[in-house]
């Protein structure tokens, strides 16, 4: 009798030690199959895109309107394909018409609509007009508390040390020509503009 117990209790044991060395591997495996999967969705993720291809703002505008930007210091905005972009006191002249498009929130594209070029500002805060638009030919607009509107350069936001806000403004001096933006400022009265939409 005791002979049998013994038997059945090796046995048992047996079978205990056996099923234990078995299931341990198939821990492992478990936990190696998970971290293949966790490697795989790592590899999988797509890389951080740039703001601008986050909003996708150089693609067809949301909404476009043909105004004019009337300048604090008496000059229409202008732009045109022969010679720089500037100023002009003539309400009639066909380079002032311009179409705003939005393509993101508060930023805009300044599209002449004689000349069909967009108005762009680099990284020296230059202005200059081009037929196809890049991200230089994007600006912030923002409507001050004096109800007057600023455009600031959007590609260059935040790189001009020359202003506490450090923009690049667009800006029109008391002579007519634009301003560099790197000598522009929140403050002054060249940056402030009127839109003064197109009359039907």
């Amino acid at each position: 009798m005791e002979t049998a117990v013994r038997t059945v209790t090796y046995v048992t044991i047996a079978c205990v030690l056996i099923c234990t060395s078995l299931a341990q591997p198939s821990k492992r495996v478990v936990k190696k199959a998970d971290f293949h999967q966790t490697s795989v969705k790592t590899n999988q993720q797509v890389p951080k895109s740039t703001s601008v291809q986050k909003m996708n703002i150089l693609q067809v505008p949301t909404n476009t309107r043909v105004v004019r930007l009337y300048n604090k210091n008496g000059f229409f905005l202008k732009i045109s394909t022969a010679g720089k972009p500037r100023g002009t006191r003539s309400f009639h002249n066909p380079d002032t018409l311009i179409e705003m498009e939005s393509v993101g929130p508060s930023i805009v594209r300044l599209r002449g609509v004689t000349s069909k070029s967009y108005f762009c500002m680099d990284n020296d805060g230059i202005c200059r007009v081009m037929v196809r638009p890049t991200d230089e030919c994007l600006f912030k607009e923002k409507l001050g508390a004096n109800h007057f509107h600023t455009f600031a350069s959007h590609k260059y936001s935040g790189k001009n040390p020359g202003n506490v806000t450090h923009e690049f403004y667009i800006a029109i001096k008391k002579n007519g020509k634009l301003k560099h933006g790197a000598n522009t400022a929140a403050i002054q009265k060249s940056v402030d503009f009127m839109v003064v939409p197109k009359k039907r």
